[in-house]
């Protein structure tokens, strides 16, 4: 695979956007940089990407709007993604490592050359990610601005990531940017050449085994404490093949079925042929 390819799929996600101009001037700075694959979720307006507004800030990079996809949800934008970097300024109890935009573009031209989908997320204009988008992510981003005012416009952090992504680029990063992360156990992987499971798959599987916990009583659904920060966590620690996925999911649909079983046996006798 060649740089130039793994530069131009890098995904830019932005959920949540309310200002026309702001998805233009995304636009622009991705297409200065190299970066053409733009995916919104559940913007303000359906025709955002149309608005005149958008248009006009884009300044050339009209096609990159034109080509933008729209998602009911953050886990459907990442369907085909594998690795999902989130910008947030806030630290969270729980969240995942932090990464500077430096490092993170290392790491995501490095997957993106070995044919692992990467993405970058951003969140809405006044409120950035909430805990449960940032949670959905498996990497954590933070730009370092001045802390008594640490405010970015949504173009300009987009902005600061493609130039990262750029640079890193053009020092002709491939393989090393896994190593320098520490994540051993996904260069192992990506060695063996497994497929590894999507951002969607492993939230789905997160919502699977909170299902199976609410069905035995570990967890009362209406208070679930830090259990679904810690599991989201955990699931994001280590890059999980998509045949360990199906052997969770398939465990957790037992579980759940045995616990039906014996909760409700006449409607599963009346279920039997």
């Amino acid at each position: 695979m060649t740089a130039a390819i793994s530069l131009e799929s890098i995904s830019i996600v932005l959920v949540k956007t309310s200002h026309p101009g702001n998805v233009g001037s995304v636009a622009r700075a991705m297409k200065t940089m190299g970066l053409s694959d733009l995916r919104l979720v559940s913007p303000k307006s359906a025709d955002i990407c149309s608005a005149e507004e958008a248009i006009s800030l884009a300044s050339g990079a009209a096609d990159v709007l034109e080509n933008a996809r729209i998602y009911d949800s953050l886990p459907d934008a990442l369907t085909d993604r594998s690795v999902a970097f989130a910008l947030s300024a806030r630290l969270r109890d729980l969240g995942p490592g932090l990464q500077s935009p430096q490092e993170a573009a290392r790491e995501a031209l490095a997957l993106t050359h070995q044919g692992v989908g990467a993405a970058f997320v951003f969140g809405a204009e006044r409120t950035g990610l909430s805990n449960d988008e940032l949670l959905v992510c498996n990497r954590q981003v933070t730009i370092a601005a001045n802390p008594v005012y640490s405010s970015l416009n949504l173009s300009q952090a987009v902005q600061i990531v493609a130039y990262a992504l750029r640079t890193e680029w053009a020092s002709g990063v491939e393989t090393a940017g896994v190593e320098s992360t520490g994540s051993a156990s996904l260069s192992s992987v990506l060695e063996k050449g497994d497929r590894l499971a999507t951002v969607k798959a492993v939230a789905d599987l997160q919502a699977h085994w909170l299902q199976a916990m609410e069905a035995v009583d570990f967890i009362n659904p209406d208070k679930p404490k830090k259990v679904v920060q810690r599991l989201a966590r955990m699931l994001a620690k280590t890059p999980l093949e998509q045949e360990e996925v199906d052997m969770l999911r398939g465990f957790f649909s037992d579980v759940i079925r045995v616990v039906d079983n014996r909760l409700y046996p006449h409607e599963f006798e009346r279920k039997k042929p």
